[in-house]
C-alpha cells in the first residue's frame, strides 16, 4: 500500500484505489445522477476522503458523462470530420461556428449543446445532409448580380412571387453592399 501526503488534510493517508468510480452529475435541467465509471484508478485520503484523479480518469470521466447524457463523444466527432475529409478549419466553415468551438468539442475541452449535438447527428446519419450544408454555405453570401428571379425560384421554391420578394429586397441589400447598415 503506498500512501503520500493528502494535499487537503495534510496527513501521509493518501492511497492508490482501483476499480469502479462512482461519482454524481448534474443534466442540462439540473438535475443530478449517479456514474459509475469502470476500471479507473484514483488517489483517495484515508482520513478526509479526498479523491484525487490523474488527467486519463477525467477524461473518461467525462467521456462516460457524455454517454450517459446521450451525446457524441469528441472521438465520434473527430470521426466525423475524417470521414468527411476535412480540416477542423473547413469543417467549422462547414458547420458555420468559430473553429475554436469545434476544436474545442473535438478535444473534448468543451461540451457541445444539445442543438450542435443534434446538428452533427444529422450529418452523420446522411452524405445528403453533408451536400445540402455544403451548399448553403456556398451559397449563402451571393453577390448583388446573382439575385435574379430564376435563380431565386429554384433555390427557394416555398416563394409564390419571387419579383415581389426581390424588389423589396433591393434598398436593404443596396444598404448592405454599400455599408449603410454599419451605423444602425
Amino acid at each position: 500500500m503506498n500512501t503520500s501526503f493528502c494535499p487537503e488534510c495534510k496527513k501521509k493517508a493518501l492511497v492508490k484505489k482501483e476499480g469502479d468510480f462512482e461519482t454524481i452529475y448534474t443534466d442540462r435541467h439540473g438535475e443530478t445522477h449517479k456514474l459509475i465509471v469502470p476500471d479507473l484508478s484514483w488517489l483517495e485520503c484515508n482520513e478526509c476522503g479526498e479523491v484525487i484523479l490523474d488527467t486519463k480518469s477525467v477524461s473518461a470521466m467525462d467521456i462516460a458523462r457524455r454517454r450517459a447524457q446521450g451525446l457524441l463523444v469528441p472521438e465520434d466527432i473527430r470521426g466525423l470530420r475524417l470521414r468527411l475529409g476535412k480540416t477542423q478549419t473547413a469543417m467549422s466553415e462547414l458547420l458555420g461556428i468559430g473553429e475554436k468551438t469545434y476544436c474545442r468539442w473535438e478535444s473534448g475541452a468543451y461540451v457541445q449543446s444539445e442543438a450542435s449535438d443534434r446538428y452533427l447527428r444529422l450529418l452523420l446519419a446522411s452524405s445528403e445532409n453533408v451536400m445540402l450544408l455544403q451548399k448553403i454555405s456556398e451559397t449563402k453570401y451571393l453577390p448583388e448580380e446573382s439575385l435574379d428571379s430564376d435563380k431565386i425560384r429554384e433555390r427557394f421554391l416555398y416563394i409564390k412571387n419571387v419579383n415581389h420578394v426581390l424588389d423589396a429586397a433591393k434598398p436593404f441589400v443596396e444598404m448592405l453592399m454599400h455599408g449603410a447598415l454599419q451605423s444602425v
